[in-house]
């Protein structure tokens, strides 16, 4: 089934199941109490964050927000330099070393990134360890502060408000399943495990075209002269 017809939470079930070769019968995935679906949609949850890290990184831009303004804890003296936690839907920070995560009310950026090894730098410095977002000794916080960030996807469930390029949805699906292929009710033998490798290769191949979306295509620049000969 191609990616384009997985509309809606019910094509991707079956998708899923019809790659690991089982559906939501089975009574394997019922042992613990677990209802009808359970299982699946917690793959789908898995696999779709998953799916949304590929994206991500490989140039899809999506998923984003501001959060609230962010509270921050702690005091230079005593635990190094002040934290806050992160939104509960974080993902991935929208910034780089060069481009602040961090902004103003108004927009303005505010400090820059660092590895959380260098947290003892002192200045307007930010780095993210753990579920929480620290800034470093001596740093100078505005009134409000804010953080650009990439979002989970909502946990897949019957009313699952389906947050993905349509294009790229059965990366979805093969990413949950090579989730499920490492837990003990999937019995498959060698050739499902496989199966479900090639699908996942192919699934990132395709996933990979989408996913830089600018505006324009890249134009390659002459190379710049310096000097002419006559």
């Amino acid at each position: 089934m191609a990616g384009e017809q997985l509309d809606g939470i019910a094509e991707h079930r079956e998708e899923f199941y019809r790659l690991v070769n089982t559906d939501e019968t089975d009574q394997e995935l019922t042992l613990r109490g677990e209802t009808e679906n359970q299982i699946c949609d917690m793959a789908l949850t898995r696999g779709c964050h998953r799916a949304q890290r590929y994206l991500l990184k490989h140039g899809y831009r999506g998923w984003r927000k501001r959060s609230t303004a962010l509270s921050f804890s702690g005091a230079d003296a005593t635990d190094g330099g002040q934290y806050a936690d992160l939104p509960s839907d974080f993902l991935k920070a929208f910034g780089s070393r060069r481009v602040s995560a961090l902004r103003k009310a108004n927009g303005d950026q505010w400090g820059q990134e660092i590895e959380d090894y260098q947290d003892f730098w002192k200045g307007n410095y930010y780095y993210i360890r753990g579920d929480e977002l620290w800034v470093t000794r001596t740093a100078v916080l505005p009134t409000a502060l804010y953080l650009e960030y990439h979002y989970k996807h909502p946990v897949w469930n019957d009313s699952v408000t389906i947050d993905f390029p349509i294009e790229a949805r059965y990366l979805i699906v093969a990413e949950a399943a090579n989730v499920a292929k490492d837990h003990s009710w999937l019995t498959g033998d060698v050739e499902l495990e496989a199966k479900i490798v090639r699908a996942l290769d192919t699934a990132r191949e395709e996933a990979r075209s989408i996913a830089p979306r600018t505006r324009s295509q890249k134009l390659f620049q002459a190379p710049r002269r310096f000097g002419n000969r006559w």
